[in-house]
């Protein structure tokens, strides 16, 4: 069994996260509200400061709280699903909107092209949405939305 090895960031780590989010979607968001727990992959995850008073000496847990994102080296963050969502309503830039066939072919793990990009910068994290719905974050570069989108996370076209 692997364990992940996490850390309870400071008041100034979540705040360089939460500047690194502000910078690459335009979104101003309150993570002081949460624990905010980080791994040496740069992984962030979230969870209720509710929590942090359990005896997790006498818990066996596999993992806890919401994966938010992943920090990238240049400054970037790469959003989880959950966390495009919460970001999402209040991202007013790296915005990819998508028609109903792509967003399909990206639910399915195809790179798709935009039918319209929001203050996007090639090279960059965005958020993909359609419609109203935010469906998670993918890498925008040249030749269109490149789907990072976990295997897991797809829907087979017998879904659909």
């Amino acid at each position: 069994m692997q364990v992940r090895k996490m850390k309870i960031l400071d008041k100034g780590e979540i705040e360089s996260i939460e500047t690194i989010v502000e910078n690459n979607y335009g979104a101003k968001i309150d993570l002081k509200q949460f624990l905010v727990l980080g791994t040496f992959e740069e992984k962030i995850w979230l969870m209720s400061k509710d929590l942090f008073n359990l005896d997790f000496d006498k818990l066996q847990i596999n993992s806890i709280g919401m994966n938010f994102g992943k920090l990238k080296r240049n400054g970037k963050i790469n959003l989880t699903v959950e966390g495009s969502q919460m970001v999402g309503p209040e991202a007013t830039k790296n915005i990819c909107i998508l028609n109903e066939e792509n967003a399909k072919k990206f639910m399915q793990g195809s790179d798709v092209k935009p039918d319209e990009e929001i203050n996007c910068e090639c090279h960059n994290f965005s958020i993909i949405k359609f419609g109203e719905e935010i469906l998670g974050s993918s890498l925008l570069n040249e030749n269109g939305v490149k789907n990072l989108l976990p295997k897991s996370r797809r829907i087979t076209r017998s879904r659909l």
